[in-house]
């Protein structure tokens, strides 16, 4: 593909992208796109062929694609270290999702959310973003397991529960601050910062 087609077509995703966010899917219309991309429609339809073409391309770039860069290649022998690696990337993937306008997207997180619920309606985005976030989640589990191996965290808590709660904390954290309209990465980083801190001091061996 000719580099003039590829930024075409980022474009078309970003700008759809950020219709979907703020309008949902079934408001928005290929005029929507047009208008927002500076595009004519056969330019558009060049590199889709439907409305719905262009749905799966954003979930595909700004959901599945976005979890996926979570992997244990990153990581450390530090289990806090691996636990605020995990925390300061979901806190960068709504301020991506805050700066995917120009004016900067108010309720970022909410319509992150109402993103991805709206897509699990179809079926074939539902099982990718299942298969996704039982990825994203596994990761969680291998830290937990090696910090334990390791003798970072206490034997006597239980490995399984204690992934559950650091998934909880990251995703309702999230949630729970689903109307700041603005900044959305220093607030994240700081809530998840103080919810941790906290929690690494009942949970890990000094």
């Amino acid at each position: 593909m000719k580099k003039k087609d590829v930024k075409s077509k980022d474009n078309i995703i970003r700008s759809a992208f950020a219709l979907f966010l703020e309008k949902g899917y079934k408001e928005v219309t290929i005029k929507d796109i047009m208008k927002a991309t500076k595009l004519s429609k056969g330019a558009i339809y060049h590199h889709f062929e439907s409305k719905e073409e262009i749905y799966f391309a954003t979930i595909e770039t700004y959901y599945i694609n976005l979890l996926q860069t979570t992997n244990l290649d990153n990581l450390s022998e530090s289990f806090i270290q691996n636990i605020e690696l995990i925390y300061h990337f979901a806190a960068d993937l709504f301020s991506s999702v805050e700066t995917i306008t120009k004016e900067g997207m108010d309720f970022p997180i909410r319509n992150f959310y109402s993103f991805q619920l709206n897509s699990e309606n179809n079926e074939i985005i539902r099982k990718k973003i299942s298969s996704t976030v039982k990825e994203y989640r596994e990761v969680i589990k291998e830290i937990v397991f090696k910090g334990m191996e390791d003798k970072q965290i206490r034997e006597d808590l239980d490995k399984e529960a204690i992934t559950l709660q650091i998934v909880g904390m990251l995703e309702g954290i999230a949630l729970n601050h689903s109307t700041i309209r603005k900044n959305i990465k220093e607030v994240l980083t700081e809530k998840y910062k103080l919810a941790f801190d906290n929690y690494f001091k009942m949970i890990c061996i000094n």
